[in-house]
């Protein structure tokens, strides 16, 4: 049995096309698997940067909770009185700085997020039955509602993260104030 010179190169050419067609596949399996894990790359650092402006915006209303619970009756119906409102910026170096955060006021120490909060009076419900008599006038115990915005930002994923709450802070009203 002999086999031609022509009928090898022939053999040869047809496993190096079906070499060739295995290699084009491999590689195009290689470069979807590349692309699907620069995908999720992608999708995980967006998760994690939506967590961490979340996270930002409950540390501005733990720290606005921290403030209220600090204060006394007093305190609350004298900076919340009317229409006033109290801003915080809530940085790494000033967890209750006053006024909004400044362009170097950053939560974190890679200058990547900012965090602040805003509150003010949203009304009070007198608590029945407290009424005090005193000598000079009289005063209320009220349940004071506040409203608190907590909001932060991560310019460099164009994220913003905006939560609203309301608190309940029992204190003393002077009974000439109530409407």
């Amino acid at each position: 049995m002999t086999i031609s010179i022509h009928g090898r190169a022939r053999q040869q050419g047809v496993a190096l096309m079906v070499a060739l067609m295995i290699l084009v596949v491999v590689s195009i399996l290689g470069i979807s698997a590349m692309k699907s894990s620069v995908f999720s790359a992608k999708v995980a650092t967006g998760t994690q940067a939506d967590a961490m402006t979340f996270e930002a915006a409950e540390t501005a209303l733990t720290e606005v909770y921290r403030e209220l619970n600090a204060m006394s009756g007093e305190d609350l119906y004298g900076n919340l009185a009317g229409d006033a409102m109290i801003q915080r910026c809530v940085s790494g170096k000033n967890k209750s700085k006053e006024g909004v955060c400044q362009a170097a006021d950053y939560l974190d120490s890679r200058s990547l997020l900012k965090s602040e909060s805003t509150s003010r009076l949203n009304g009070y419900e007198p608590v029945e039955g407290s009424q005090i008599s005193t000598t000079g006038g009289g005063a209320i115990f009220v349940d004071y509602k506040i409203a608190m915005l907590g909001e932060s930002q991560m310019s460099s994923f164009n994220l913003d993260n905006h939560h609203l709450q309301e608190a309940l802070k029992r204190g003393i009203k002077p009974g000439s104030e109530i409407e």
